[in-house]
C-alpha cells in the first residue's frame, strides 16, 4: 500500500476516535455521568437510578469511555480515570459550553459545506443558544491563561477605570473588581441574558461595577476617561470597517497614554507546546464562524496590527498566552 493510502487510512481511524471522544465527553456532561463516576458504580447500579435509560447504549458508552481511557473498571465497576477527572473539575470552566457547541452546531454547519460553497445554501445565523448562552460560558476555558495577564498589567499601570467591551458575564471585571479595590468597571455586552448574569456578580461590588445591555457602537460617550478598554475574544465579530469606527470610538473614551487591550484567536499561528504542534482548531474556528451570515472568520496577527496603527494607536505589543491560539494586542493611546 502507498505512503499516500496509509496516511489516509490513519487520519481516517484518528478521525473516528476524535469523534468518538466528542461525543463520549458530550452525552457525560448531558446526563451527568461524569460526577455520578467520582465514585464507584456498575452499569446495573447506573440503570437502578435511572430506570428509563437503555441498557445496550450505556454499555456501549462505558465500554468507549474505558476504551479512551476516561474511566477505569475493577471487576464489574467504573470509576473516572485522572482524565475523566479532569473532565468533571473543569465542567464549568467553558469545557461542557465547548463540546455542546462542537456536536450541536458544528457538525450541522460543516454538513451544508458542499452547498454553501457552491452558492445554493445562505450563510448561516448564529443561533440564539450560541450567541447568548455558549460563547460567554466557552470564553472561560481561556481562563487561566488570560487573568495573570490582566491582573500583571493593572498592578502594573495601576488602572483605576476599566471598559469591557462584549464583557458577556463580566467575569474579568468582577475579578479585577475583588483583587483591586480602587477600580470601578463598566462591562457592555448587546445580549441581554449574559447582562442580567453579570448584573448578579456586581451586587457585590459596593457600586464599583456596572454592567450595561447595549450596542457598542451606538452607546453614549462616557462623562470621564477610561485607563484601559478591553475586548476579549470579540474583534472578529465586527466588520472590517466596524472595527475601524469601534476603535476610533474607544480612542475618544480612553484618557491620554490609556491602553486598549485586543484578545483574540489568530489563524495560522501554531502551538507552542511540544505536544500540540498544530494549528488546525484555531482555523477550523475560522472556518466555522466564516459560515454564518456577516461573519469573515479569524483575522491575521497583521490584521489587529495593521487595525491599531491606522486607528492612532502606538506602542503595540503582541503577547501569544499559552498555545499560541489567542494573543494578546495591547496598544497606547
Amino acid at each position: 500500500m502507498e505512503t499516500g493510502m496509509l496516511t489516509l487510512l490513519g487520519k481516517t481511524v484518528t478521525l473516528m476516535e476524535s469523534l468518538g471522544f466528542l461525543w463520549l465527553i458530550h452525552t457525560g456532561f448531558e446526563l451527568d455521568l461524569w460526577q455520578a463516576l467520582r465514585e464507584e458504580h456498575s452499569k446495573e447500579e447506573l440503570l437502578a437510578l435511572n430506570p428509563n435509560w437503555d441498557p445496550i447504549l450505556l454499555d456501549h458508552w462505558l465500554e468507549q469511555a474505558k476504551l479512551q481511557n476516561l474511566l477505569h473498571k475493577h471487576e464489574d465497576k467504573y470509576r473516572l480515570s485522572r482524565v475523566g477527572k479532569a473532565i468533571d473539575v473543569y465542567r464549568d470552566y467553558g469545557l461542557e459550553a465547548m463540546y455542546k457547541e462542537f456536536v450541536l452546531y458544528w457538525g450541522p454547519v460543516f454538513a451544508e459545506l458542499p452547498s454553501r460553497i457552491e452558492g445554493f445554501t445562505a450563510p448561516v445565523n448564529m443561533e440564539s443558544e450560541m450567541e447568548n448562552e455558549l460563547i460567554s460560558r466557552a470564553s472561560r476555558a481561556s481562563e487561566f491563561f488570560v487573568w495573570p495577564v490582566l491582573k500583571g498589567r493593572c498592578e502594573k499601570e495601576r488602572w483605576l477605570r476599566i471598559l469591557d467591551v462584549g464583557c458577556g458575564e463580566g467575569f474579568y471585571l468582577h475579578k479585577l473588581c475583588k483583587e483591586f479595590p480602587n477600580i470601578q468597571g463598566l462591562g457592555v455586552d448587546i445580549n441581554p441574558s449574559v447582562i442580567e448574569r453579570a448584573q448578579g456578580l456586581a451586587l457585590s461590588s459596593e457600586g464599583r461595577l456596572h454592567f450595561e445591555c447595549a450596542d457598542i457602537l451606538n452607546l453614549t460617550p462616557p462623562p470621564e476617561k477610561y485607563d484601559c478598554c478591553l475586548l476579549n475574544n470579540n474583534i472578529y465579530y465586527f466588520a472590517p470597517d466596524q472595527r475601524i469606527e469601534l476603535l476610533r470610538q474607544l480612542k475618544t473614551w480612553l484618557a491620554p497614554g490609556g491602553r486598549i487591550g485586543i484578545l483574540t484567536a489568530l489563524r495560522g499561528t501554531h502551538s507552542s507546546l511540544p505536544f500540540i504542534q498544530t494549528h488546525i482548531p484555531q482555523n477550523l474556528m475560522s472556518f466555522f464562524l466564516a459560515c454564518h451570515e456577516d461573519f469573515q472568520g479569524l483575522p491575521y496577527e497583521e490584521d489587529i496590527i495593521q487595525l491599531l496603527n491606522s486607528t492612532g494607536y502606538h506602542e503595540i505589543e503582541v503577547m501569544p498566552l499559552p498555545f499560541k491560539v489567542s494573543h494578546y494586542f495591547f496598544a497606547r493611546n
